[in-house]
This record gives structure tokens, C-alpha cells and sequence, in this order.
């Protein structure tokens, strides 16, 4: 079961943003303590596929960790190369990815193999223009709804920080989301922009003591909107 992020969290799984923060080489560490997070994201507003290979000291928020040789990291038979600005390895492909399998060799030689699962499409309903704020409203999406271990974020806003929505469903079973006058008291009056992303995200079925995730993640077309009172 998912369970609810922070909201700064959240934000950098739903809009895609990164930042560089200290890390240190794998090499230093206990390596059955090295947690690894993996994930293809398919941005159907560009037809390009991220995909990015994370690892943790201790943990889903330890410290951050470059693979040194002799470690190394694969998706398929591409070596990831370390990028600062997703923390992670990190390797650029043209169109959408769907499968492929994720290969982690540790210092020790030790070796986790990782097969992404399978994600959905996802798209915003035709006619989605204009957003009340002093009016709730129930965003049904253009795609199937929710199984095990899926969840959809949506984010209504701007680059400026505080001026946003944020809504996150995870309930199994779901085709909608409903989002309140609550939630949209901050956004101001005029254009702004949604996105939303789906993903699928399950446990490693192989990894270190501390484990680890891997998720498929589908970006919709993002929809601009006029705000309203």
C-alpha cells in the first residue's frame, strides 16, 4: 500500500524537478546498506524516456550515493552514468520504454537484477479548460482505473512556489479525483497548467537488506487552464 508523501515530496514525483544535494561513493558504505530506487519515466509531452537508478545510505532518505568502480549500474545493456542534477545514474531515450530490466553490480561483485513492471497510460478528459476556485471539482481521467500498487499524481499550478494544487490518489479501484476549494485556494486567478502522472511502483525482488522500489511512470499531455472565482 502507498502511503501519503510529503508534499515538497510529492512535487518532485509529480513535476519531474531535481536538485543536487552532497553525496558520497559507494564505496564507503556497508553495501547490504545501500537502499536502490528504480524507475522509467515515459513524458508523453516529449516522447522521451528518463530512466534513473538511485542509492541510498540506510534508506529511501539516507545518504546520497554514487556508484564508484568496480559498482556500476545497467538498464539493459547501457551503463547509467552519474548525473547530479537527478541524483542519481541517469541515461536520456528517444520514445517510450515499457520493459527492460535494471542490473545493479555492488562493490563486492554481488549482482540485482530488477524487471520494471508494467505501467499504464493516462490522460486528461477532453473539454478541461477553465478551474473554479470556489468550486470543487471531480477530474475523471482518460484511462483505466487504479490497481494494486498504482497511484496518480496531479499538480495545478506555476513554477512559483506556495501558487499550486496538489492531489494524490491511491485508492485501488479509483477512475477520478476530486479536488476542493481547499486545495485550490491557492492557486491565482488567470493561466496556469496541470500535469499528471501515473505510475506503478512494487518492491525489489532483488536487493539489499535495505531493499528497495521500482516504478513505471506515464506523464499526460499537460493541459493549460484558466483559473476562475
Amino acid at each position: 500500500m502507498i502511503k501519503p508523501m510529503l508534499k515538497t515530496l510529492v512535487l518532485l514525483l509529480v513535476i519531474g524537478s531535481f536538485s543536487s544535494c552532497e553525496k558520497e561513493s559507494s564505496l564507503d558504505v556497508n553495501q547490504d546498506k545501500i537502499y536502490t530506487d528504480y524507475e522509467v519515466f515515459y513524458n508523453s509531452n516529449t516522447d522521451k524516456s528518463w530512466v534513473v537508478a538511485k542509492f541510498k545510505f540506510g534508506g529511501p532518505t539516507g545518504t546520497i550515493l554514487e556508484l564508484d568502480d568496480p559498482a556500476f549500474v545497467l538498464f539493459e545493456n547501457d551503463t547509467l552514468p552519474y548525473n547530479v542534477f537527478f541524483n542519481g545514474h541517469y541515461k536520456e531515450y528517444a520514445g517510450q520504454i515499457t520493459s527492460g530490466t535494471f542490473s545493479y553490480t555492488d562493490a563486492n561483485g554481488d549482482v540485482y537484477n530488477n524487471t520494471l513492471p508494467s505501467y499504464e497510460e493516462i490522460q486528461f478528459p477532453t473539454g478541461l479548460d477553465t478551474i473554479s476556485k470556489t468550486q470543487a471539482f471531480d477530474l475523471q481521467w482518460d484511462g483505466t482505473a487504479l490497481s494494486a500498487n498504482q497511484f496518480v499524481g496531479l499538480f495545478i499550478g506555476s513554477w512559483t512556489w506556495g501558487n499550486d494544487a496538489l492531489i494524490i490518489q491511491t485508492n485501488q479501484g479509483a477512475d477520478n479525483l476530486v479536488v476542493g476549494i481547499n486545495q485550490l485556494n491557492n492557486l491565482p486567478l488567470g493561466n496556469s497548467t496541470c500535469y499528471m502522472d501515473r505510475a506503478t511502483e512494487v518492491e525489489v525482488s532483488e536487493g539489499t537488506g535495505e531493499g528497495g522500489k521500482i516504478r513505471g511512470k506515464y506523464r499526460a499531455t499537460n493541459v493549460p487552464v484558466i483559473i476562475s472565482e
